[in-house]
């Protein structure tokens, strides 16, 4: 009967893995250079958020299949979005190039029934159509990774996926644990204090929780951000905006050694 057990359990937690995927890439500026520290979001049935390396690199492992709403975002520069489908048991790639609108909006190229129909459309429905459009995510076609030696082409990639599987077994089962746990600069009260409710969601009398759990380095650096328990779409991306911009963080340590840890943060919106 254990066997039997054991063999069910098995098969679950494979199929499980099988109903995930990967999403990896690259975020550049728009002279093609690399941009460290961009936040990188999937938002659809579940919120994920990675932290691109000193490379540009970034990852996100374990999302399950499904279509989601992707961003990048870095103090300063233009916002990319796009759209993507996570299919189960696929790594895809998608590099990201902040400020070239011809990859953040792109779209294909209107057919000749299209361009009839504009033609015979009055000019200020054409521009109002194509002003919409322009705010409309594109759907990003991303290049499927085959095998593990496309990836060793990159060994800085290789490297942001290695170190996204230590954060996952860190988050599983610490080993060691620290004598002293990641602190937040000035305790809750400070992310708090730093949240803006939109205007919106406030007028609505939209209320809610959001639950993070944020993975931070030896530096006191986010490196990943799962939200375990979202909320509105609104509400998720404000959290993420003061916990990547705005928060500050100490480091785990072991000893005097600072090490990587993390940190499960409630940020409440509750209209006073």
């Amino acid at each position: 009967m254990k066997k039997i057990i054991l063999a069910v359990l098995c098969c679950l937690f494979a199929s499980s893995l099988w109903a995930q995927g990967r999403l990896i890439g690259r975020v550049l500026d728009e002279n093609s250079q690399p941009v460290a520290g961009a936040t990188v979001s999937v938002s659809g049935q579940t919120a994920m958020v990675a932290i691109s390396n000193a490379q540009g690199y970034y990852v996100l492992l374990d999302v399950p299949q499904g279509s989601y709403e992707i961003k990048a975002t870095k103090r300063g520069k233009p916002v990319w979005r796009g759209s993507i489908t996570i299919a189960g048991g696929v790594t895809q790639r998608i590099d990201m190039k902040l400020g070239d609108k011809s990859e953040n909006l792109a779209a294909a190229k209107p057919t000749a029934e299209a361009k009839k129909a504009k033609v015979d459309k009055p000019k200020k429905e054409v521009k109002k159509e194509e002003e919409e459009e322009e705010e409309k995510p594109s759907t990003v076609a991303p290049t499927v990774v085959a095998s593990t030696q496309d990836l060793a082409k990159e060994k800085e990639l290789q490297k942001a996926i290695q170190e996204s599987e230590t954060l996952n077994q860190l988050d599983a089962a610490q080993t060691e644990l620290p004598e002293t746990d990641v602190e937040i600069v000035g305790g809750i009260e400070a992310i708090q204090s730093k949240i803006e409710y939109p205007m919106s969601l406030k007028r609505a009398k939209i209320e809610g929780t959001v639950v993070a759990r944020v993975f931070i380095d030896e530096q006191g650096n986010p490196l990943r951000i799962s939200l375990i328990q979202p909320a509105n779409k609104f509400l998720n991306e404000e959290v993420i905006r003061v916990l990547t911009e705005e928060a500050k963080f100490k480091p785990a340590k072991v000893g005097n050694s600072p090490v990587r840890g993390a940190i499960t943060i409630p940020v409440k919106f509750k209209i006073q």
